[in-house]
């Protein structure tokens, strides 16, 4: 099996490695895009609650975790992925602030009833059309007032952003784009 990791940068579980299967179709976030984005939100997420779709390795919610936040729900079709984030939320000892679930995300959209206070997109790259992705997150109703949404995308990805939609931060490295929206 070949394997390969990640590691949370920051907060109570600093340095803890993420390990995980490799495959072609699995991109985690960099070291300097989880440094980027999580210091655009450092002062924010404490006691807050995230969604992490197409959730993959578990990086970003495990880190958003790390640095404070109070739930986490973790979105992910891939079975192998989904039971490795759920002995990473074990070992760290999240189970109480974490809901997580073996779904595409789309068909979770539809059904779910929970709010958050942010929400990681960070789907395969080159798979999706983002302005479809994000009517549905919109027309699922399930970002509270005041919400953010952070979406990694390829810097070469299409976007159309619907009139309700204001990019905060917007930051390219290297081949990829880091955007918050609101």
């Amino acid at each position: 099996m070949n394997t390969s990791s990640i590691r949370i940068i920051g907060g109570r579980n600093k340095s803890y490695r993420i390990v995980f299967k490799a495959t072609p179709a699995l991109r985690p976030t960099t070291d300097r895009a989880k440094e980027t984005l999580f210091s655009w939100l450092q002062f924010e997420l404490k006691d807050m609650s995230c969604l992490d779709l197409f959730a993959g390795t578990g990086g970003l919610g495990l880190e958003a975790l790390s640095r404070g936040a109070q739930h986490v729900t973790f979105v992910e079709k891939n079975k192998s992925l989904y039971k490795n984030i759920l002995k990473n939320v074990s070992h760290l000892g999240y189970e109480n602030n974490v809901q997580a679930m073996c779904s595409d995300s789309f068909k979770w959209l539809k059904t779910n009833k929970r709010k958050f206070d942010y929400i990681f997109l960070d789907p395969p790259f080159n798979q999706f059309d983002y302005k479809s992705l994000l009517r549905a997150v919109h027309r699922s109703n399930i970002i509270n007032e005041g919400g953010k949404i952070f979406l990694e995308t390829s810097k070469h990805a299409e976007l159309e952003l619907s009139h309700a939609q204001d990019i905060l931060k917007d930051k390219i490295i290297g081949d990829v784009r880091l955007i918050i929206l609101q």
